[in-house]
């Protein structure tokens, strides 16, 4: 992947084993346009994370403590539509890996993969939810200048009374605002929002009727 045809992707790795969680983040991190947004050694960690981080892609081990892989893929892509799932497995025919699979996994790839089969991996997963990115970018010139600016006000990290103060509207005014934008936009929620808006460039500057 290069800085001129790879889009920023934030990568979530779920493994519980420290050393394959060091190599996978030695590989990424070697990659531009890719970010280790977070690491999780359990599925509640996982749970947790994606909703904090809302990742692109989870590079999910399939010994997590806890953790059923086919249930746990089946749970992230349900819940997580735009975040593509890449099995790490050292033995792609195992029958667990070919559940992970049908339950919507968009590959797997080894502990020990070097960049270009990180590289492959990335894409597939990309390539996986890029029609639901794709509906969600091409709504975006729907959205008003106002909930612009509310959305751009929410990725500042402002809250919606702080955005209320600001716009010199009411509370309720914001929430109107963000539920159209989140509607439009096809977001669930305020984490999705702020990385809606930073994708997006949207800045407060954009605070106009």
């Amino acid at each position: 992947m290069t800085a001129d045809d790879t889009p920023f992707v934030r990568v979530l790795i779920a493994d519980d084993r420290p050393a394959v969680r060091a190599a996978l983040g030695t590989v990424l991190r070697l990659l531009p346009g890719v970010a280790v947004v977070g690491e999780a050694v359990r599925q509640w960690q996982v749970i947790s994370q994606l909703q904090r981080h809302q990742p692109d892609v989870v590079l999910l081990g399939l010994a997590l403590p806890d953790a059923d892989p086919a249930g746990l893929t089946k749970r992230i892509r349900a819940r997580h539509p735009t975040t593509g799932v890449i099995a790490v497995t050292a033995a792609p025919a195992d029958e667990v890996v070919r559940a992970v699979l049908m339950a919507g996994a968009a590959g797997c790839l080894p502990p020990s993969a070097g960049r270009d089969a990180m590289v492959r991996a990335l894409r597939a997963a990309t390539a996986s939810t890029s029609d639901r990115r794709s509906t969600a970018r091409n709504r975006h010139d729907e959205l008003t200048d106002r909930e612009r600016a509310v959305l751009a006000l929410v990725a500042s990290g402002l809250t919606n009374a702080e955005i209320a103060r600001r716009l010199s509207v009411s509370e309720a005014t914001v929430k109107t605002h963000l539920n159209h934008a989140y509607t439009k936009a096809g977001l669930r929620n305020r984490a999705e929002a702020v990385r809606y808006a930073r994708r997006n460039g949207l800045s407060p500057v954009d605070e106009r009727d």
